[in-house]
């Protein structure tokens, strides 16, 4: 009796695992559904894919130059990774546009998006470029303008406000280093204290 109890209390430690080991079969399916994770798997998310850059950032001052002289300022409220590494979102602008003789623009807008590697700034909402040393205003709703070609274009209605004039047409181009504007759409012109030949 003494060695029957010796027996079974010595193996009932190697009786357990072996139970275990025996019904496996019957308790590994509920097992396995319990410690499986939720939710599915997406294959596309284990692909490598290269590290992003994505960043906000509040009062940002982007200046772009060339040859060691500023050709562009532009100082916003908040920015952020656009679609590609080389777009900055911004939203409420300031921008200073100096041509190639000197001369000044200064421009606001509620929205923005600057490319790098195009040097193309394209703004958006209450667009305003102000021209003190020719002491008139232009206003719109989106303007792109290429840095390196020192054009810029309003595809939209424009209004353009002088001391004297007054012109609104349905698209604006102005080449700021020959200084043309090229006014399209329907156009209309108010001069003020205009004397007749």
């Amino acid at each position: 009796m003494n060695g029957l109890r010796r027996f079974n209390g010595r193996n009932l430690v190697w009786l357990v695992p072996l139970l275990l080991l025996v019904s496996f079969p019957l308790w590994r399916p509920p097992l396995a559904a319990f410690l499986a994770p939720r939710g599915g798997y997406d294959p596309s998310l284990a692909q490598n894919r290269p590290d992003s850059q994505d960043f906000v950032m509040n009062r940002v001052h982007i200046t772009q130059s060339h040859r060691g002289k500023n050709t562009l300022d532009i100082v916003s409220d908040q920015a952020m990774t656009g679609q590609t590494t080389d777009e900055i979102r911004m939203d409420q602008i300031k921008a200073v546009i100096t041509g190639k003789d000197g001369r000044q623009s200064h421009v606001s807008a509620r929205k923005g998006i600057f490319d790098k590697a195009t040097s193309l700034l394209t703004l958006i909402d209450d667009v305003v470029i102000n021209k003190p040393s020719e002491k008139y205003e232009i206003t719109t709703q989106l303007l792109h303008y290429d840095d390196k070609t020192k054009i810029a274009h309003c595809p939209g209605a424009t209004r353009l406000k002088g001391e004297k004039i007054t012109i609104k047409g349905g698209s604006l181009t102005y080449n700021t280093t020959a200084g043309s504007y090229d006014i399209g759409g329907r156009v209309f012109c108010r001069l003020t204290h205009f004397i007749r030949p």
